[in-house]
């Protein structure tokens, strides 16, 4: 009579316990473990090791050789770490799981840049904590931070664990990631986004329709670059839907695989009906009628940055000046999370606790702009795009300003 395999809930290896009944009718109970030192020593550590070692030991005892240690099996060669990373790992994990440009390219970065010339040569089997505790040592005496650090052990640990799913090896090391606090949100202050829409107007009509879409809707500029008029612009409902983002010329789903719709602020839609061509193709785009590239976007954002007199910043500081700012009015979280197409909530409530932190009188044109609306988002969004009118204000002060130390 056999039993099922078990797992010890204290060590979490995988153990049998069977009883064996002899051809003279004698039972006999038999146990063992695998992996472990002892005559299963050369099974993986895992279930299916369990279940070997099981049926090994039943097959001793019929024959009357209870207790006899079968000669090990002859263990499957391990690959090393470089053959595992750019073999079936990357073919099944980062190709089969449809990892996002980013991701692909952040991994063959850290993979030739560090863990290649540290692991490549070593055997899966051969790295253990020492070696990844010696190699996080190494990292520090170069003078790279810790946010940094973390980011080459995760993509360590990755081809690691996935080692240990697919039973090459038994267990994965302790990789030991630094305890980082996230920094602040960094975002543009009323008077400055002001000056970023007035230099954005002077760029062009198409730089300004890309500075509204991210700072009037929060999207990130990969969001920005993809967006089409059919499918994702309605100007009847005054809403958009982000369907995909491309980075590195490659066109994917959102950040996080989220579709999301945002609702236009009146400074948005005007934004986007100011364009020449509208409902076809995308909403950004060359003259050709092609995407803009990367370095395209770049480029302009570091020229109205100067443009507008400010540090230069890039696109997603405008994103986190639309979640700071509707924050700073009173959005709802939840309403700002959907806005933002956040997958936890943890991760907006980081724009309310700035908010919190640094909390200012608002002015009083983009008070009185929803002070008449009694629907909440509705105040909001009216708010969001009153905005742009605290440009002339702030105009006229840098010029008042001016004047007095001429004088």
């Amino acid at each position: 009579m056999n039993m099922p395999v078990r797992r010890d809930p204290r060590t979490g290896g995988w153990f049998f316990r069977t009883i064996v009944k002899t051809p003279n009718g004698k039972k006999l109970r038999i146990f063992g473990t695998a992996g472990v030192p002892g005559p299963y020593q050369d099974l993986a550590a895992t279930k299916v090791g369990a279940q070997a070692a099981e049926q090994r030991a039943i097959k001793q005892a019929l024959a009357g050789d209870i207790g006899a240690v079968t000669p090990p099996v002859q263990k499957k060669e391990v690959p090393t770490f470089h053959e595992w990373f750019k073999g079936r790992f990357w073919r099944e994990w980062v190709v089969g799981r449809r990892n996002k440009p980013t991701e692909v390219k952040s991994k063959e970065s850290i993979y030739g840049g560090h863990l290649k010339a540290a692991f490549g040569d070593l055997p899966l089997d051969k790295i253990g904590t020492g070696e990844v505790a010696a190699f996080r040592a190494s990292l520090v005496e170069k003078g790279l931070g810790a946010k940094s650090i973390n980011n080459i052990l995760a993509v360590l640990s990755k081809p690691l664990k996935y080692a240990v799913d697919c039973e090459l090896i038994a267990k994965s090391p302790k990789i030991g990631l630094f305890k980082v606090e996230r920094p602040e949100i960094e975002s543009w202050d009323f008077e400055q986004y002001a000056r970023l829409l007035a230099a954005a107007k002077i760029e062009g009509a198409d730089w300004y329709a890309a500075v509204c879409l991210a700072g009037e809707a929060g999207l990130r500029a990969g969001e920005v670059k993809a967006l089409r008029w059919r499918e994702d612009i309605d100007l009847i409902a005054r809403t958009i839907t982000v369907n995909q983002q491309t980075c590195h010329g490659e066109t994917t789903t959102p950040k996080g695989r989220t579709r999301r719709t945002i609702p236009m602020t009146s400074t948005l839609e005007q934004a986007l009906r100011r364009l020449e061509i509208v409902r076809e193709g995308f909403v950004v785009r060359n003259l050709d009628g092609s995407a803009k590239r990367d370095g395209e976007t770049c480029h302009a954002i570091e020229r109205i940055c100067r443009r507008a007199g400010l540090p230069v910043r890039y696109w997603h500081t405008l994103r986190h000046a639309f979640g700071t700012h509707a924050a700073l009015f009173g959005v709802n979280p939840w309403r700002l999370q959907s806005w933002l197409g956040h997958k936890r909530i943890d991760e907006t409530m980081l724009y309310v606790h700035v908010a919190e932190n640094h909390r200012r009188d608002l002015p009083e044109t983009i008070v009185a702009a929803g002070a008449a609306e009694q629907d909440p988002d509705r105040r909001i969004l009216k708010m969001l795009g009153a905005r742009g009118s605290h440009v002339a204000a702030a105009s006229s002060a840098r010029n008042e300003n001016r004047r007095s130390t001429t004088a």
